[in-house]
């Protein structure tokens, strides 16, 4: 056999494409809040690079995620939505590249594919993530939309006008809140927005990010784990404890390798928390 057939056998043909590693989720989501899932991709072939994916996160889905959700006692189909992607640099639609090796994990909301007047009661939901010419979907995921409690109902009722002006959850976590006032959100463990405020805390608080306690992260379990160590990350390197900054990122890179992307920017300075805390500092400067 010739070196070109056994180059042949063993080399793929064409370029490389996406393969869905995991799909993380919580149980049980209460309706009208965030409903986060997250998604981990990879190139089907060792050594592959693939460039200009859609970077979808919790700030907004890039157009890149689809949604099939179907009644966990039917399997009737309450929720088909295709991605419809634009990767256009030129008008700052974020993307990412895919390093030979590398994974990479997307913390997605998908609250907003959810129609009005959807009952409470269990489903199964499937992600699909597109990257033209590739698309990737997730095996079904059994969840709960629960009802909001009287408590919860009241809160998203004082927040209806914020979320109105925003636009969508992941707006409201991201954009400085109206008149530039600090945040200074109460973060409880059952809160279903505790990850959206511990990450307004964290932007627009009114204390620096070296004197917040990483314990206000404690509250991250569930889905939120693995964004739970690399905020913990941001944290130590704010607060320039070198020492326990290496064991988050140690941590991240062995457990989380989908998120190691996050400690390689916090180490090259370019961190997006601190960049914010930065605009805001030149804002309130006049600079």
């Amino acid at each position: 056999m010739s070196d070109d057939h056994a180059r042949d056998e063993t080399t793929p043909a064409g370029p490389p494409g996406l393969v869905l590693r995991s799909i993380d989720h919580d149980r049980r989501y209460v309706l009208g809040f965030p409903l986060h899932v997250a998604i981990t991709v990879c190139a089907d072939r060792a050594g592959a690079c693939i460039r200009r994916l859609p970077r979808a996160s919790w700030a907004g889905n890039a157009g890149a995620i689809g949604v099939r959700l179907a009644r966990a006692g039917t399997g009737e189909e309450v929720v088909r939505i295709e991605p419809s992607p634009v990767v256009i640099r030129e008008l700052g639609t974020p993307v990412f590249s895919l390093d030979p090796g590398a994974c990479r994990r997307m913390l997605i909301d998908v609250s907003s594919y959810l129609p009005a007047g959807i009952e409470p009661e269990s489903y199964a939901l499937a992600i699909v993530y597109a990257a033209p010419p590739d698309r990737v979907e997730s095996p079904p995921a059994p969840i709960e939309l629960a009802a909001p409690s009287p408590e919860e109902q009241k809160e998203l009722q004082r927040l209806a006008p914020e979320i109105a002006r925003f636009g969508s959850w992941g707006r409201w976590t991201s954009l400085p809140p109206d008149g530039g006032a600090p945040v200074a959100d109460r973060v409880e463990a059952g809160d279903p927005l505790r990850f959206n405020r511990i990450l307004r805390t964290l932007m627009y608080g009114p204390d620096p990010l070296c004197d917040v306690d990483p314990a206000l992260l404690d509250v991250l379990g569930g889905v939120y784990a693995p964004e739970a160590h690399a905020l913990r990350a941001e944290l130590h390197a704010a607060r320039g404890d070198a020492a326990r900054f290496a064991e988050q990122a140690e941590l991240i890179r062995t457990r989380y390798p989908g998120l190691a992307y996050w400690i390689d920017r916090i180490e090259a300075g370019q961190s997006e928390l601190g960049f914010v805390r930065a605009c805001r500092a030149r804002t309130r400067g006049g600079g």
